[in-house]
């Protein structure tokens, strides 16, 4: 879909959002990031809406790749959540808390894309967690899996608001680790809980 090159523009974009976040970066902001004319730029990109979208699909396209790289490659569910928690924690640190607000104030289309990421792949992702705990004996198995996997998604998104936790005083990586450690410890079977260190 994306050129190498391209593939490495976006990327570099993606990591100045995340920074600076959407709203405050221009389009020369950019093209002095990539080390390009905006004449170039806007070879690849209409407009810095289309350029958020692009970011995003590409984006979303490596999210996909490596969850399905940490979940062929886990042991069992709880090293799942682990390396879910590892991968995410690293993110969260870097990301600017605005980031969410700006996608769903200023650029709608990305917005909705991400939420059909978030109630498509992630919901079934997060689901087969869930059961493949439960049938490996380290979650519980009284719970419904369909409302849980639900509650899992919605809860992470309110970790971004601000009126929340206030990014002057909490760390986004800090509510995100807590976040879900909480999360396993409600879901954890008495033998998943002797394979928490």
């Amino acid at each position: 879909m994306f050129s190498e090159q391209e593939k490495k523009w976006l990327k570099r974009v993606e990591d100045l959002f995340l920074r600076l976040g959407i709203k405050s970066i221009t389009m020369d902001d950019v093209a002095r990031e990539l080390g390009i004319s905006k004449k170039t730029l806007y070879t690849f990109v209409e407009s810095k809406d289309d350029l958020v979208k692009k970011m995003l699909e590409h984006y979303i396209g490596q999210e996909k790749r490596g969850c399905e790289v940490m979940f062929h490659s886990a042991k069992n569910a709880i090293e799942e959540m682990f390396l879910v928690i590892e991968h995410n924690t690293q993110q969260m640190a870097q990301m600017k808390a605005n980031v969410i607000h700006d996608l769903q104030k200023y650029h709608r289309d990305s917005w909705e894309m991400m939420r059909e990421y978030q109630q498509g792949f992630l919901y079934q992702i997060v689901r087969s967690n869930l059961e493949r705990g439960v049938r490996e004996g380290l979650y519980r198995d009284n719970f419904d899996i369909d409302i849980v996997t639900r509650f899992h998604i919605a809860s992470s998104f309110q970790l971004f608001d601000e009126s929340i936790f206030p990014q002057n005083t909490f760390k986004r990586d800090e509510i995100f680790k807590e976040y879900l450690l909480h999360y396993l410890h409600g879901i954890l079977s008495e033998k998943g809980r002797t394979l928490i260190p």
